[in-house]
């Protein structure tokens, strides 16, 4: 009998899932985490029962991926190379907690690393892109246009062209594509060589490729999200061996260094153990599973095998499970008991499991009759609960792997389906995206999860990638998974839907809301709007730029692709002026990249003088289309481009705020902030109200960057209301700054809660959350609680406070009989439902109902 691999240990460490793992040389891994961090592993003893280990300074986003680079000239013993959510690659040596280098380039997540003997670095990211790198810069670009990257990998090299590196990329469009890279044309040019066609491509997954590992010179393993495993022949192109068993996402495979077997993580909880083809073998051929290693958690996100054959997997519950088929270094049997009963107690969704017979399920009886396959799942019933077994062909039993959660009349009957494209459905969901992107149709099954739904639903459409969040949401809603006794989790355990993408998004849409301690007003700190895709806005400037009436000069072009937080004084000054000159004579068709470069531009006191000088900035008002607002004209004579450019102008102001109010002094008051007062009775108060908010509706960016500058106007009032600040002595107009913001957060608040739910999903949580903020803010201004309160003194804070609002709200169709007072209680109880709608949306993030939570409290009572 095959020896099996048996419980050895758990590393603690990581605060959330683990993403990435490696094996740089014996008894030593390297993780990272979404956490934001990098940690290393050092198993101590035979038993491998201890360890010790050490984290690595911070990232500033989640960590996705890890490799090591072998030992070099400048780095003997080695680099641990980590891809992160902020972009960038980072490289770490043994014992050093600061990164030793970064490489900067990458427009979106870098999801995978490889590293060849020479020291060249191979990245690939979300951008579509894969790029080489030394240890100082890129060397050279891939292209696949449209396509995420997910994996990566250096190829051995052809012996007929020992010039030249071999590597295959795995992408979102299902190919597997082997690149032929000249080693003389990656070199440190400006800009790199961009490679756009492939060698060869490899067809046969109908899902992303996930993963690759190499056999040998011949053989390439992939994995992919269409649940299946495949060996390829680069030589023949062709697909010579299937590996069926996962029954969800493949997420990362890797091959035994003994070439004895190789192990793969996915989706389902599982690790499975596979045997490697015959060499020689050209027929396609189906191969079984070895061994399934059922997991206690949501998913096993990454696999390594070490140089001891042991099998270690990084998973979503933040723990990394070591297995091995050595005894000597297998886990005692008690402790294997333990771990086995930690596995028997999880939970696995009845909506993973496909079609359930609620009435026909078996006893425990069903356990007599042996399995057919490895891994092969039986749902009986014991003392009326649902358990789910799995059997294991090299232990010759049911091994039970968890309590079926998710009520069964919510698994499809058949019943009431929907035909689409030739297949049936539970639901078929029209989804309005938004932004003159015309309806489209999305299918779903009860029995699927929304996330996976969300994604494969995104790369058929080519969507932008943050739109996961919002569609799952959709699904949830839409499909009734919010209900109390819908199915409310995915595979692993507790009651949650967790996007198994990102590892974000751990919705739970009927766990107990318990508000946050920590207070949510009044906010101290403005929020900045900087983010920008340089390269995108470079690129569509040099197509603009052809056809503008008056084009940018080649210099100011030269300072836009040199554009960064470290640029002095002079040269920013310099493209906003050359920004400033052609902005007016641009339409606003192909004006917007110049938009989004003066609301970062403003970061520096002189450009941000210049923009807001009264000629410049009626200039971009003007081209913004923001001009027809000040004058009243029809919201409905706003274009999707004018639309677009005052989003810019919004973010310009936001961020004007966060530079210019710390510059203040009583001697000198920025130009942006008079102007950004003056317009806010004008223009920004308009966007709070029909018409003008309607136009808003479904335009989720314009939305937040409305709320960001609501929050900062919020803040600044806070900050500088008070009698000694000198800002508010100079601009007396920031004292009415807090009605203001009390009116335009009510508005738009009550305006995205009145649409419906789906439209509220359509939103990012910033929005009501920013919204909250500045409203809570603002009242904490305008009526602050006294040092001391008694019981009368806190009823009568609470009533002077609804009446701020109430009086700040316009009633709609008031009569001109009705007193002041009735409009102030009709005001203020249309805040407090809308409050409480917020305080109470189970699809709202935990953020947002917690903000409505505290300012209900602050309020009212009793809630």
């Amino acid at each position: 009998m095959m020896e099996t691999f048996k419980f050895r240990s758990e590393l603690l460490g990581h605060t959330s899932d683990v993403r990435g793992i490696c094996c740089p040389r014996d008894g030593f891994l390297a993780s990272v985490s979404r956490d934001m961090t990098l940690r290393t592993w050092d198993i101590e003893g035979a038993s491998g029962q201890t360890f010790s280990t050490m984290e690595f300074a911070k990232h500033s986003k989640y960590v996705t991926s890890v490799s090591f680079c072998p030992p070099t000239q400048r780095f003997s013993t080695g680099v641990i190379l980590t891809g992160s959510n902020d972009n960038l690659i980072r490289g770490f040596i043994e014992g050093q907690p600061d990164p030793v280098f970064s490489l900067n380039g990458h427009t979106g997540t870098v999801c995978t690393l490889d590293c060849n003997s020479h020291g060249v670095i191979l990245s690939g990211s979300w951008d579509s892109t894969a790029r080489f790198w030394d240890l100082d810069s890129c060397l050279g670009i891939i292209q696949r246009p449209d396509a995420t990257i997910w994996a990566v990998l250096f190829l051995l090299p052809s012996d007929t062209r020992p010039d030249e590196y071999l590597v295959a990329t795995g992408s979102s469009d299902s190919c597997i594509c082997i690149w032929s890279i000249p080693k003389n044309s990656l070199t440190k040019t400006n800009p790199p060589t961009e490679f756009k066609t492939p060698l060869k491509t490899l067809r046969g997954h109908t899902d992303c490729v996930r993963s690759l590992a190499l056999l040998d010179r011949d053989r390439l393993l992939s994995s992919s999200n269409d649940a299946s495993i495949r060996c390829w022949s680069i030589k023949s192109e062709s697909c010579i061996a299937e590996f069926y068993g996962h029954t969800s996402f493949v997420y990362s495979i890797a091959v035994d260094p003994a070439r004895q077997f190789f192990a793969s993580a996915g989706e389902d909880r599982s690790v499975r153990v596979w045997p490697i083809p015959e060499l020689g073998s050209s027929e396609l051929g189906q191969l079984e599973c070895q061994q399934t290693l059922l997991l206690p958690c949501q998913t096993a996100w990454c696999v390594t095998v070490t140089f001891e054959s042991d099998i270690a997997v990084g998973c979503s519950d933040s723990k990394i499970r070591l297995f091995s088929k050595n005894t000597q270094s297998q886990s005692s049997v008690a402790a294997i008991k333990m771990y086995e009963a930690e596995l028997a107690s999880s939970q696995v969704a009845a909506a993973s499991l496909g079609e359930i017979e609620k009435h026909n399920l078996p006893g425990i009886e069903a356990l007599a009759i042996p399995g057919v396959s490895e891994g092969e799942v039986k749902v009986i019933r014991e003392n009326e609960a649902l358990m789910c077994y799995q059997w294991s062909k090299s232990a010759l039993q049911w091994l039970k792997v968890g309590k079926v959660v998710g009520s069964a009349d919510h698994i499809a009957t058949g019943a009431n389906r929907t035909l689409f494209e030739g297949k049936e459905y539970d639901y078929v969901f029209s989804v309005d995206l938004g932004d003159n992107i015309p309806p489209v149709k999305l299918p779903f099954n009860k029995t699927e999860d929304p996330w996976m739904v969300a994604q494969s639903f995104i790369y058929k459409h080519n969507l932008p990638q943050d739109y996961l969040d919002q569609i799952a949401k959709f699904i949830i809603t839409q499909a009734g998974l919010d209900k109390p006794d819908a199915i409310v989790s995915s595979i692993g355990v507790g009651n949650s839907l967790v996007d198994p993408f990102t590892g974000a998004g751990r919705y739970v849409p009927y766990s107990d809301f318990t508000p946050s301690a920590l207070p949510c007003f009044p906010s101290t700190e403005y929020i900045c709007i900087e983010n920008i895709g340089l390269q995108m806005v470079l690129n569509k400037l040099n197509n603009f730029n052809a056809v503008a009436p008056k084009p940018l000069s080649k210099s100011s072009l030269d300072l836009i692709a040199q554009m960064n937080p470290d640029m002095s004084e002079e040269n920013a000054l310099t493209l906003t002026q050359s920004i400033l000159e052609v902005v007016g004579e641009w339409p606003c068709d192909i004006a917007f990249p110049l938009f989004d470069l003066l609301r970062c531009l403003v970061r520096w006191e002189r450009s941000s003088e210049a923009i807001f000088q009264p000629s410049a900035f009626a200039s971009l008002l003007h081209t913004s289309g923001l001009s027809k607002v000040e004058s009243n004209a029809s919201a409905q004579s706003l274009k999707n481009t004018e639309l677009t450019c005052s989003l810019f102008v919004f973010r310009l102001m936001a961020n004007a705020i966060f530079f210019d109010t710390p510059r203040a002094t009583s001697a000198h008051i920025p130009a942006s902030l008079p102007c950004v007062f003056e317009k806010i009775p004008t223009l920004i108060n308009k966007f709070a109200d029909p018409p003008l908010v309607n136009v808003l509706e479904k335009k989720k960016h314009p939305m937040v960057a409305l709320a960001t500058l609501v929050h900062n106007l919020a803040t600044l009032a806070y900050l500088h209301s008070s009698e000694h600040s000198s800002l508010a002595s100079a601009l007396p107009t920031v004292r009415d700054l807090v009605n203001q913001c009390i009116r335009m957060a009510s508005r738009i608040l009550i305006f995205i809660a009145t649409q419906n739910t789906s439209s509220v999903l359509v939103y990012p949580s910033e929005v009501p959350q920013r919204l909250l903020i500045a409203l809570g803010t603002a009242v904490v201004t305008s009526i602050p609680s006294p040092c001391t309160a008694t019981s009368q003194t806190e009823a009568d804070l609470r009533k002077r406070r609804t009446e701020l609002i109430g009086n700040a709200i316009p009633v709609q169709g008031a009569s001109g009989t009705s007193s002041a007072n009735n409009d102030a209680l009709i005001g203020w109880k249309q805040v407090e439902e809308i409050l409480l709608y917020w305080r109470n949306c189970k699809v709202a993030e935990k953020g947002v109902r917690n903000c409505a939570d505290q300012l209900l409290k602050m309020l009212i009572e009793q809630i």
